[in-house]
């Protein structure tokens, strides 16, 4: 009996000592699958974190590149991370937006994790979309039109749907332009409206714009005899006119903003002569004052803006004369875009998807 129960409880120790070992085992291999899942979890935080700092390069530096074969590479909460991205779409034009595709990777304790996420690039601009070849944004002002000069809402580029020759803000200035005009007024044409009333007109906050724009590294003061360049279909500028400009005939055609300004008590006067046949494609500012003396073909192709500063309550003479013509071109708005884009170097980026 002695010896039975002996027996017994030597299997029964066995069985116990089996079914610990079996406990064991499997407490060690849920302990090292958690671990391991930590470390997967960590992995692919971390290689989201990574992205996230890229976009805030990006954003900073847009000639910061890693690529494939020469990636980004740093250590981020312990663990060992890399990047690159590549370029999969760009659009028709710079201004357009581009896609690109992150790749980050990141290794810890053993593990590794791979997060893709693609995304749209879109550059701020702030630039008012144009309302017309001439859009007057104040109520003082007096207009004139003589000689040769034409004013045409007509879409040069043939893409837009056309805009009105002039857009005034209310009935007013509308009876001054069409009264000032004279015999002149079928030199205004638009398969839309002549003049057109919208009391939506504003200079602001174009007014912002432009006093950010002037302080920034990049924008151009011109003055006197001018023979340097206005920007380029591939790289546009900003043009300033403080002081008194002449343009003369010679200088390739212009791309991007042109403002000229005058007449504000803490502004200095300013005055615009184009002499020859000069182009400027992109919008051409005229801020408290308008300042411009066009012999020869000048020509501004974009649309052209009129308005004043809060606080100016100076009248506006604006005198459509000579052989000056505007002509709103739609396409020429993308130079404005794209000028006033680099200038502020601000870029807002759109996650389209993201995928391990």
């Amino acid at each position: 009996m002695g010896r039975s129960v002996l027996i017994l409880a030597i299997g029964a120790t066995i069985i116990l000592g089996i079914v610990q070992l079996g406990l064991t085992v499997h407490k060690e291999t849920l302990v090292n699958n958690v671990a391991d899942y930590s470390s997967d979890n960590h992995a692919k935080n971390t290689a989201f974190t990574t992205i996230q700092l890229a976009m805030e390069k990006i954003n900073q530096d847009n000639t910061w590149h890693p690529t494939k074969s020469s990636p980004w590479n740093s250590k981020i909460e312990d663990a060992d991370v890399s990047l690159y991205y590549e370029t999969i779409g760009t659009g028709a034009t710079s201004l357009d937006a581009d896609t690109i595709r992150i790749y980050a990777t990141s290794r810890f304790l053993g593990e590794e994790a791979t997060i893709i996420s693609t995304f749209q690039k879109q550059r701020l601009d702030f630039v008012p979309e144009f309302e017309a070849a001439l859009s007057i944004a104040t109520n003082k002002f007096n207009f004139t039109m003589s000689g040769s000069a034409g004013i045409n809402g007509n879409d040069a580029s043939g893409t837009c749907p056309d805009k009105p020759g002039i857009t005034v803000p209310d009935l007013i200035s509308e009876s001054k332009v069409i009264s000032g005009a004279g015999s002149k007024l079928g030199s205004i044409e638009s398969n839309d409206t002549q003049v057109s009333v919208d009391p939506n007109v504003s200079y602001s906050p174009v007014d912002e714009l432009i006093a950010r724009l002037e302080n920034l590294p990049g924008s151009v003061q011109i003055s006197g005899n001018y023979k340097g360049t206005l920007g380029s279909a591939d790289n546009p500028g900003i043009f300033f006119v403080n002081n008194y400009a002449k343009l003369s005939g010679g200088i390739p055609d212009g791309h991007g903003i042109l403002v000229v300004r005058s007449g504000g008590e803490l502004e200095l006067e300013g005055a615009l002569d184009l002499a020859g046949n000069v182009t400027f494609n992109g919008l051409v500012i005229f801020e408290n004052a308008y300042d411009f003396n066009g012999k020869g073909t000048p020509t501004i192709n974009g649309s052209v803006l009129v308005g004043n500063t809060p606080g100016s309550n100076d009248i506006i003479d604006i005198d459509i004369s000579g052989n000056l013509q505007l002509q709103y071109d739609c396409s020429a708005q993308e130079y404005a875009k794209i000028a006033s884009a680099e200038l502020l170097k601000q870029n807002r980026y759109i996650r389209l998807n993201t995928f391990e």
